[in-house]
């Protein structure tokens, strides 16, 4: 939070004014006149020194080379006082220090001041005293020639050069004449020249940055102006903010820009109402109800969710919980994120107390620039009581193909069950009449029939068992089911369908109990056996078959396969095949919902079904189910179907 603080203060306090480009502009350009202007200054002044320092060191090495030739010849022929004239001479010179003239034994023999005259050199000039002025006449001594260098600090140059005195007690005398120009007054001069070279440079560039500060502020400066200003009336809300500035330099295209930007934030603005109107026009007025909630309380309700619950407004389930408007099983689901294109069904309640079952999508999306969960529900009530009714139908559908099937194979036993009663009540009723008993053949004729009718009684019994079992409704829980009692009671009822057209073959495997209803199971494979059947034309049984298969695909999954022989399914009718309504066969035969409710039947129950086909060879259907845990009991079933 501190940035925006000291940046509010910059702002608040005038200081933002000199990062303005017409002020910034110009202090960048005096600045870097400044920084010139001391640069230049000091490579000028280093320059000039080091010139001074050359010319000076060059000066005093003519002088030196002049005046050893000078005073050697004027020693040579005995003028004394002549050499003295000549190194004080020297003195007239307003850069030289000293100038000594030192004999063999280091006493002035001349000198550019009267005082030092025959005084020992470390009197008369401390300086030659030092181990640096011994050391650099001993090496002038030994190379016979002169030295003239700049000392360290450049405030002066010194210079040696041996003297040939000429003939005395010895045979070499050698002295020394020393030479000290003075720099400093040079350099000072110079200096002051660089200086104000330096400051007209100075000068010159503070008038360019002033012009330039001028034209920046009348040229620029308004246009920068109108540009900002346009700025922030758009980012106030002014949507018809335009620049306006004009030019081809790169103020003008930025003006340029500016105006393009804002017209497309301008035309994005309008497209963002429209579709922002036009969104809640279609949130308001779409028939599912939608529900925005957010740490379990709800924020939006449109008017169908209004309506859903039973309310007259939308205040009046604003800010309510949301396990207020859900029974207690589903409160945890509503806040759930769905899967995409899978839905769930919730139970809400209603505000007359009675339950509406819905189908609900949850998603998250930022509501008031704070995340929030959408729920997006359509009421689903009357959808499952009609699915309910098609269900009933379908099976009493099945049960009316297979009617006729059904009552011959009803009649056989009946047939025979009243003959052998016949004929034990006929053969009692004569020996009664007859007062007679009964021999031992004829009580084993009559027992022979009472056990034929008790057999055909059995068949009845288990036909109307299968029919029972398959039509009931009562029980609608899942719990492990006998996939091959299933199977078995299938194939008995479809037995008159199939027997005209094919051979009913069983190939079951060892396989664990399925997790089911026997009900569903029943409705399901008697439909995939009516429709194997179907899809056989008559006339030849022996040679067709309807084959049913069980085997275990792994420990969770079992496969039943129901495959025919018959004429086959094109493959531009694969795809469509589980969609209501939709069949091949001649009207008045099938409904089209057969499969379809199949395809809801095994999904209901968590299982899938897969169909293959070829024309002309047949089609399988193969039905996997989750296998039924051990010692599983039977659970309530869910709700979708």
């Amino acid at each position: 939070m501190n940035p925006p603080r000291r940046q509010s203060w910059l702002w608040h306090s005038g200081w933002h004014r000199l990062l303005s480009l017409r002020v910034l502009v110009p202090l960048l350009l005096l600045a870097y006149a400044c920084v010139f202007g001391i640069y230049t200054l000091q490579r000028d002044v280093a320059v000039r020194e080091q010139q001074v320092e050359e010319h000076a060191r060059g000066d005093v090495t003519l002088r030196m080379t002049h005046l050893q030739g000078t005073l050697e010849y004027l020693l040579r022929t005995g003028q004394s006082e002549a050499v003295r004239e000549e190194v004080a001479s020297l003195g007239s010179s307003p850069d030289l220090r000293v100038g000594l003239l030192l004999d063999e034994q280091g006493n002035v023999l001349a000198s550019t001041r009267l005082a030092q005259f025959g005084k020992p050199a470390k009197e008369a000039w401390p300086e030659l005293a030092l181990p640096e002025a011994l050391a650099r006449m001993e090496s002038a001594r030994r190379r016979m020639s002169g030295d003239v260098r700049v000392n360290e600090d450049g405030s002066r140059v010194v210079g040696y050069a041996p003297i040939n005195l000429g003939p005395g007690p010895q045979e070499d005398r050698v002295g020394f004449l020393y030479l000290q120009h003075d720099l400093t007054q040079l350099k000072a001069a110079q200096r002051h020249r660089a200086e104000r070279s330096a400051l007209r440079s100075s000068l010159l560039l503070v008038q360019i940055a002033g012009v330039l500060g001028l034209f920046f502020h009348f040229a620029l400066g308004r246009r920068v102006q109108r540009l900002e200003s346009a700025a922030r009336r758009l980012a106030g809300g002014d949507l018809n903010a335009r620049a306006g500035l004009r030019g081809v330099d790169e103020l003008g295209s930025l003006g340029r820009a500016f105006d393009e930007m804002a017209e497309r934030i301008s035309h994005d603005q309008e497209a963002l109402r429209r579709s922002e109107a036009s969104f809640r026009t279609l949130i308001e007025r779409t028939p599912d109800a939608v529900f925005v909630h957010r740490d379990q309380t709800l924020l939006f309700a449109n008017p169908a969710a209004v309506a859903l619950l039973g309310h007259e407004r939308e205040e009046d389930l604003r800010g309510r919980k949301v396990e207020e408007i859900l029974i207690p099983e589903d409160q945890e689901r509503l806040a759930e994120s769905s899967q995409p294109g899978a839905a769930r069904e919730v139970h809400f309640r209603h505000r007359g107390g009675q339950q509406v079952l819905g189908e609900v999508v949850t998603f998250s999306v930022p509501f008031d620039d704070q995340p929030a969960v959408v729920s997006i529900a359509r009421d689903i009530t009357e959808r499952k009581q009609v699915q309910e009714k098609l269900r009933a139908t379908d099976r009493m559908v099945s049960l009316g193909t297979l009617a006729a099937g059904v009552a011959h194979e009803l009649n056989n036993p009946i047939s025979y069950v009243l003959s052998n009663l016949r004929f034990a009540v006929d053969e009692l009723g004569e020996q009664t009449e007859a007062g007679g008993t009964l021999s031992l053949e004829q009580l084993k004729e009559i027992q022979q029939a009472l056990r034929e009718a008790l057999e055909g009684g059995e068949r009845m019994r288990n036909i109307v068992r299968d029919l029972r079992s398959f039509s009931r409704r009562e029980d609608e829980r899942f719990g492990p089911v006998d996939i091959h009692a299933v199977l078995d009671s299938c194939a008995s009822l479809a037995r008159s369908e199939i027997r005209h057209r094919a051979q009913l073959v069983k190939e079951y495997g060892e396989i664990p109990r399925v997790l089911g209803n026997e009900s569903r199971l029943g409705q399901l494979f008697l439909n995939l056996l009516v429709n194997a059947a179907q899809a056989i034309p008559e006339g030849d049984a022996k040679t067709n078959h309807v084959r049913l298969t069980t085997a275990s695909v792994d420990a969770e999954w079992v496969v039943i396969s129901v495959q025919d022989t018959g004429v086959g399914i094109p493959p531009e009718n694969l795809q469509r095949l589980f969609k209501p309504f939709f069949t091949t066969k001649p009207v008045g035969v099938g409904t089209g919902l057969g499969l379809s409710i199949c395809h809801g039947i095994v999904t209901a129950m968590g299982g899938r079904i897969e169909v293959s086909s070829e024309v002309g060879k047949g089609t399988t259907f193969r039905v996997f189910m989750p296998v039924a845990e051990k010692g599983a009991q039977p659970s309530a079933e869910p709700k979708s179907a």
